[in-house]
C-alpha cells in the first residue's frame, strides 16, 4: 500500500525529526511503499523566499493600514525590496550550496538590519571564522524575519514550534478550532504544500505530533487531507501524552485515528485491515472509542531511512555561541536510538508509566552498527545522535567497541545519566571511537530531592562522571531543574552554588534551567501525597497531561525564574564564576548558599576505583618501536612515551599492545593480561601506570 508520512510545522531546522524516518524503515520492510516529507522545512522554504516574503510584506501593509506597526516592522518594510533580493541567496549559504557568499554576509551593508542582527557581535569568530560568522549573522537575518512575521502577520509562527501557546498545558480546544478557521498568509501557504501531497493518492497518512508546537499544524493538514478523502492517523509524544483520554468531537474532522506509543504496530495493524485483512488495530483510539486488540509488538530497528526526505533543504543555522548548544543546531545529524525506553525508569517527575519510558529494550549492536553504516552510505553525513530517553553506558561501551574494530568514523553524541559507571576508561572509549558531546540530568542538584525523586545519582557521582567525559575532550552539558516539590529557597539556592562549582572547575561546558512540571503520567502525579503537592483533576479540557499544581512548602519558582537564567548564561560564557549566587537576586530576596565553598573540589579527589579484574583491556594509541632506552608507543594524540625495562617485559608490552588492539578478533582480559607478566609486576607497577595513562583502557 501507499504511505505518505508527515511532520508538521515546525520542529528544527538542521535536520529532519527522526518520526517518520523510523517508521519508514519499518514500513517500507513490510513491502509499503513510502513517502515522507518534512511540512516544517518545506514551510520555511515558502516563507522565506522572494514570492513567501512578498506575501508577508503584502500582510504588513494591511496590518499598518489598519492597526499600526510595531517600530522595528516599520524599518523592515523600509527595507522590504532588498529583504526580497538577498533572502534566496542566503537560504541557499544556510543550507551549504553557496559558501562564497560568507564574504559578503559578514561585511556591513549586504544582510538589511533588524534587531538581532543589529545586537550581533562576531568578534569571537576571530580573523579565520569567516564562515561561521556568516552562518551566524545569516541565522539573526532569518530570525528577524521570523519576528517579524510573528509580530505581524501570525501569532503562533515561529522557526522551531507553531501555535505553541495554543496547545501548552490543559488546554480547550475552543480556541484550537478558531485558529483553524483561521487563513492568513501563512496557513495559505500551509494549505498550498497540502493540496500538493494529493497527487501521491496515498492509501493512508501518517502524521506525527511530537510536540504542542506540531499539534495545531498537525490538524489543519489533517483536517485538509481528511476532506479531500485521505485516511488520516496521527501520533507521536504528544498524542501519547496529552490525549490518552481525549473527548472532543470536533478532532474527527481532522484525523480518523490516534495512535499512541510506538506507530509500527497500530500502523501495521491499520494497513491490514484497509487492505481488507482482520481488525486487530490496537493502541488506537477512533470517535467510535479504543481500539486494543491482542496483538504481537513487532520489532524493529530504531535507525531512520529518510528516503525522499529533501536532505539538502534543511539549513545550517548558527544560533548560539555555545559550542554545547550548537550540537543541537550545527550540522544535519541522522537519528537513531541505542535501546528503547529507559533503563534506570524510576525518576518521579518523568513519565515512567508510559511506553516510551517504561518499556527497556536494547538494540543488538551489530545489527544496530550495520544499519548505522547504510545510513552514513545513503546520506553521506557521519554526524549521529543518539536520540535515547539515557543511552545505556554497557552499550555505549559495546557500541564504540564496535565502531572502532570496524573503523568506522563517526561523530556521535546523546542524553545518559550522569552515573558511576563513566569511569574515565570508559569516557577515553567512547571519545576514542567518535562521541564529542553528551546531554544529561543533574536535576535539582541536591542529594535531599535527589534521593525524593529517585534519579538514582548523586551530586558526587555526577561531578565525577562530568570529570571523566570532559578529561576525555567529551563536552557536557546539564539538564537541571528547579521547583521541585518541596524545593525550598534555601535548596534552590544551593543547587546553584553546585552548579557554579561545577562550572568553576570546568566540568560542564552549558546547561539548561527547567522549571517542574507536573505530568499525568508521572511518579509526582501518581502519589502526591509524599511529595507534598496539590492539584486539581481536570475535567472538560482536551489535552490533560502537564497540570497546574501548588506546593504548600517549597519556594515561589517566579522568585527564580529570571536571576537562574542570568546566572547560567553568565558562566558559561566563563564570567562571574566566583560571584556569590545569593548576589544574582535583590538584596535580601534569598538565603546565602551553605554549601562548602570545595564540595566538589573534594568530589573530585575521590579515588577513581579501580577496574574490574575480569575488565577488557583495549589499546587506544598507536604503534611501537624500540628506543634507545626502551620501548616509545604513540599514546591517543600522536606523542611518544617511553617505557623501559627488562626486554621480556617491553616485548610483553609490544605484544599486548598488538593484541588489544580494537581490530583484535580475541578480548584481552586484564587478569589474563597480567597473570602472564614476565617478571614481579610490583616492581614495574610505575611503568604499567604509563602504559595505561598512554592509551590501555580497561573497560
Amino acid at each position: 500500500m501507499r504511505v505518505l508520512l508527515l511532520t508538521p510545522p515546525t520542529t528544527q531546522l538542521n535536520t529532519p525529526y527522526p518520526a517518520t524516518a523510523y517508521l519508514a524503515r519499518f514500513l517500507g520492510g513490510l513491502g509499503h511503499q513510502v513517502h515522507q516529507r518534512d511540512l516544517g522545512i518545506a514551510l520555511m522554504q515558502h516563507v522565506f523566499s522572494r514570492s513567501g516574503m512578498a506575501a508577508v510584506f503584502a500582510a504588513v501593509e494591511q496590518r499598518a493600514e489598519a492597526e499600526g506597526l510595531p517600530e522595528p516592522a516599520w524599518a523592515a518594510l523600509a527595507q522590504a525590496d532588498r529583504i526580497q533580493a538577498v533572502i534566496e541567496p542566503v537560504v541557499r549559504f544556510l543550507q551549504g550550496t553557496d559558501p562564497t557568499l560568507a564574504n559578503r554576509i559578514v561585511r556591513p551593508g549586504y544582510l538589511p538590519s533588524g534587531p538581532r542582527l543589529d545586537r550581533s557581535d562576531t568578534d569571537a569568530f576571530g580573523r579565520m571564522g569567516l564562515l561561521d560568522a556568516a552562518r551566524y549573522r545569516a541565522t539573526l537575518f532569518i530570525e528577524d524575519l521570523a519576528d517579524l512575521v510573528t509580530a505581524t502577520v501570525d501569532l503562533g509562527f515561529g522557526l522551531a514550534r507553531y501555535q505553541h501557546h495554543l496547545a501548552t498545558g490543559p488546554v480547550s480546544f475552543d480556541p484550537i478550532a478558531a485558529r483553524l478557521e483561521e487563513c492568513n498568509a501563512i496557513d495559505a501557504m500551509l494549505d498550498a504544500l497540502a493540496d500538493a501531497l494529493l497527487p501521491l493518492q496515498p492509501d493512508l497518512v501518517g502524521i506525527t505530533v511530537p510536540f504542542p508546537g506540531t499539534l495545531v499544524g498537525a490538524l489543519r493538514l489533517g483536517r485538509r487531507l481528511k476532506a479531500a478523502g485521505l485516511p488520516v492517523v496521527m501520533g507521536g509524544g504528544y498524542i501519547s501524552t496529552e490525549l490518552r483520554e481525549v473527548d472532543e468531537p470536533r478532532l474527527w474532522s481532522c484525523t480518523d485515528a490516534l495512535v499512541y506509543d510506538d506507530g509500527e504496530g497500530p500502523l501495521q495493524a491499520i494497513l491490514e485491515h484497509l487492505a481488507g485483512g482482520p481488525d486487530r488495530r490496537h493502541r488506537t483510539r477512533t470517535a467510535a472509542g479504543l481500539l486494543d486488540a491482542p496483538a504481537p509488538r513487532p520489532q524493529s530497528l530504531p535507525v531512520a531511512d529518510y528516503g525522499d526526505l529533501p536532505l539538502g533543504a534543511y539549513l545550517q543555522v548558527l544560533d548560539t555561541l555555545n559550542p554545547a548548544h550548537r550540537l543541537w543546531s550545527d550540522g544535519r545529524w541522522n537519528k537513531a536510538t541505542l535501546a528503547h525506553g529507559c533503563y534506570w525508569r524510576r525518576c518521579a517527575f518523568c513519565d515512567v508509566k508510559l511506553d516510551y519510558v517504561a518499556r527497556f529494550e536494547p538494540s543488538r549492536v551489530g545489527a544496530f552498527v550495520d544499519a548505522i553504516a547504510d545510513l552514513v552510505a545513503r546520506t553521506g553525513q557521519t554526524g549521529l545522535h543518539l536520540v535515547d530517553e539515557a543511552a545505556p553506558p554497557r552499550l555505549m561501551r559495546d557500541l564504540a567497541l564496535e565502531l572502532l574494530r570496524r573503523e568506522l568514523d563517526l561523530t556521535w553524541w546523546g542524553n545518559i545519566r550522569f552515573e558511576r559507571a563513566f569511569t574515565p576508561d570508559l569516557c577515553r572509549l567512547l571519545a576514542a571511537s567518535g562521541l564529542v558531546g553528551v546531554t544529561g540530568g543533574l536535576e535539582v542538584a541536591s542529594d535531599r530531592l535527589l534521593r525524593l525523586m529517585d534519579k538514582g545519582i548523586t551530586v558526587e557521582q555526577a561531578a565525577r562522571a562530568c570529570a571523566a567525559l570532559g578529561e576525555a575532550g567529551v563536552m557536557v552539558h546539564a539538564y537541571l531543574m528547579y521547583g521541585f516539590p518541596t524545593q525550598s529557597a534555601q535548596e534552590t539556592v544551593d543547587s546553584a552554588e553546585v552548579v557554579r562549582q561545577l562550572f568553576a572547575a570546568g566540568l560542564l561546558d552549558s546547561a539548561f534551567w527547567h522549571r517542574f512540571v507536573l505530568t499525568r503520567h508521572s511518579g509526582v502525579y501518581a502519589d502526591p501525597a509524599r511529595f507534598g503537592v496539590e492539584f486539581d483533576r481536570p475535567t472538560g479540557v482536551f489535552a490533560t497531561n502537564d497540570l497546574p499544581h501548588r506546593d504548600p512548602t517549597g519556594a515561589d519558582p517566579d522568585a527564580f525564574d529570571g536571576p537562574l537564567v542570568q546566572m547560567l548564561a553568565a558562566w558559561m560564557q566563563g564570567l562571574e564564576q566566583t560571584r556569590p549566587v545569593h548576589r544574582w537576586f535583590d538584596k535580601g530576596a534569598v538565603p546565602r548558599a551553605q554549601e562548602p565553598a570545595d564540595r566538589i573540589a573534594k568530589a573530585l579527589r575521590a579515588k577513581a576505583p579501580e577496574p574490574a579484574p575480569n575488565a577488557r583491556l583495549i589499546w587506544l594509541g598507536g604503534g611501537a618501536l624500540d628506543g634507545e632506552r626502551g620501548l616509545v608507543l604513540f599514546d591517543e594524540t600522536g606523542d611518544p612515551v617511553e617505557l623501559t625495562g627488562p626486554p621480556a617485559v617491553l616485548r610483553w608490552v609490544a605484544d599486548l599492545v598488538a593484541a588489544c588492539r580494537p581490530t583484535a578478533k580475541a578480548a584481552v582480559l586484564q587478569n589474563e593480561a597480567l597473570a602472564g607478566f614476565p617478571g614481579d609486576l610490583k616492581r614495574w607497577n610505575a611503568q604499567w601506570g604509563r602504559l595505561r595513562r598512554a592509551g590501555l583502557v580497561a573497560v
